[in-house]
């Protein structure tokens, strides 16, 4: 396939988990939406045959006939640039072509905290790669990346790039794939990051350990957080928010139990309830990371100041509907 142009730009949404983390592994249902956070990607043809990825998460390096050499940046960067390599030579192998690239990536969200900055990554480049030689197609996208992202989290389900392609609301069974919720009202978020970081794998791991010795309580704890994600699934479409941010307050304390929560999670769930919020539980692994909360229009900037007083740093967030863009 011939080369079109010779820039490309795309982004990709962020990600958050409504209900449903961690038991979703042992094919329990889970809601995820887009928010509006994105990742943009920008790529330039160049003449040197190389392909350089510099990222506004501080890291920047080069690869030349798949041989990386580090520019700017700690231990883990090649871990975080790898990926996003993978992605452009995936795109570049199958239309034939061998030519160098920049690759310049800005991100509205810090790295590695739980709102999928590494589907985003993939998603937002192997569109702008794609669209220097046609207009992407978005499965195809959202499958070229799922492959890439599976490079940092190899058990990874692919839900977090299919909801950063394709943006909204998704309920989503392993076994079942994703059906797209059509909400009534839009959701009134915020995203609290307590600064702690996690692993995902080491977190899974622990809650897989807390199966074996507990399994009566565990099925009987995932059978719940099944019902409360369809009860949320509900919610959503007759746009009951009180309902919604209850079922919020009852995810968390299923995620408490199994062991994946943290004291300052726990704290700024606490601290948004107390200032009004109608509901509000960690987000993705747990273990740190962050927490979100739905919260009345009227109430947000206050409880975001009152999050940032007590040492954390907090965005507003609404749901993102357009998923990946191409400008």
């Amino acid at each position: 396939m011939n080369l079109e142009r010779s820039f490309a730009e795309t982004s990709a949404p962020a990600k958050i988990i409504l209900f449903g983390e961690h038991f979703v592994v042992y094919n329990k249902p889970a809601i995820l939406a887009s928010v509006t956070k994105r990742i943009k990607v920008g790529v330039h043809l160049n003449n040197s045959k190389t392909i350089n990825i510099k990222s506004d998460f501080g890291i920047q390096g080069s690869y030349k006939d798949s041989n990386f050499k580090l520019i700017k940046g700690g231990n883990d960067s090649q871990t975080i640039l790898y990926p996003l390599y993978a992605s452009a030579r995936s795109v570049l192998s199958e239309r034939h072509q061998i030519v160098g690239l920049d690759i310049v990536v800005n991100s509205e969200f810090p790295y590695g905290i739980g709102l999928g900055s590494s589907a985003a990554s993939c998603v937002a480049t192997v569109a702008a790669v794609d669209s220097l030689f046609h207009k992407p197609d978005k499965q195809y996208v959202c499958d070229k990346a799922i492959k890439s992202e599976r490079l940092i989290h190899n058990s990874s389900s692919g839900a977090d790039c299919y909801i950063s392609t394709f943006g909204g609301l998704m309920y989503y069974k392993k076994n079942e794939g994703f059906n797209k919720i059509y909400n009534k009202k839009d959701l009134s978020l915020i995203i609290g990051n307590t600064g702690i970081r996690h692993s995902t794998g080491v977190l899974v791991a622990s809650v897989k350990k807390f199966k074996d010795k507990n399994s009566s309580l565990f099925n009987s704890l995932s059978h719940h957080a099944e019902i409360i994600c369809r009860d949320a699934f509900t919610a959503i479409t007759k746009g009951d928010e009180k309902k919604l941010g209850k079922l919020m307050i009852e995810n968390h304390t299923l995620l408490q139990h199994i062991g994946v929560s943290h004291d300052k999670i726990d704290y700024l769930v606490n601290l948004c309830i107390e200032n009004g919020a109608l509901g509000a539980k960690l987000t993705g692994a747990g273990g740190g990371g962050i927490m979100i909360a739905l919260v009345p229009q009227e109430q947000k900037l206050n409880i975001i100041s009152t999050i940032e007083k007590n040492g954390c740093k907090c965005i507003a967030a609404e749901i993102d509907f357009d998923g990946l863009i191409s400008y």
